[in-house]
């Protein structure tokens, strides 16, 4: 059974979570985040190795394919709207060590985020179910065999 959880640490360039900056950017993504329907969003305060204080970081309780498909929406739209923009996402299943990744603005491709969301989550790619359900015209579904 794939994880529901998903934590994100944003980050914008050399900026440390105290920067107006970040803060700024940090609640663009929830905002958004907020509004993809069945999409859990909270903050969460981890201690930061390095850095005065915590670090904030969101963690998403994801639903079905749809709930995904709009992660990767907002993800990349907010990537994208400055390319020194980045964030580490890290997912962890019982028994097995965390994977973290990093995504950064730079040329940011919506397959790429949708990818990285599915290697964290290690369940198929929702996008390519959808292919399955519908095999689309000229499928053997849709030949007559009167006209041959």
């Amino acid at each position: 059974m794939p994880p529901s959880r998903i934590t994100m640490h944003p980050g914008l360039s050399t900026l440390t979570a105290t920067d107006e900056p970040l803060q700024r950017a940090t609640s663009e993504l929830i905002v958004d985040l907020r509004e993809v329907v069945g999409l859990r969003v909270t903050e969460e305060d981890t201690p930061g190795t390095g850095h005065k204080g915590g670090m904030n970081d969101l963690v998403i309780a994801l639903g079905g394919p749809s709930v995904v498909a709009g992660v990767v929406t907002v993800v990349r739209l907010w990537l994208s709207r400055d390319r020194r923009r980045s964030l580490i996402v890290r997912s962890a299943r019982p028994g097995e060590e965390p994977v973290w990744i990093e995504i950064t603005g730079d040329n940011i491709a919506e397959r790429t985020v949708h990818e990285t969301v599915q290697r964290l989550l290690g369940a198929p790619d929702p996008l390519d179910r959808a292919s399955e359900l519908d095999p689309g015209p000229g499928s053997d579904s849709d030949l007559d065999p009167a006209n041959g």
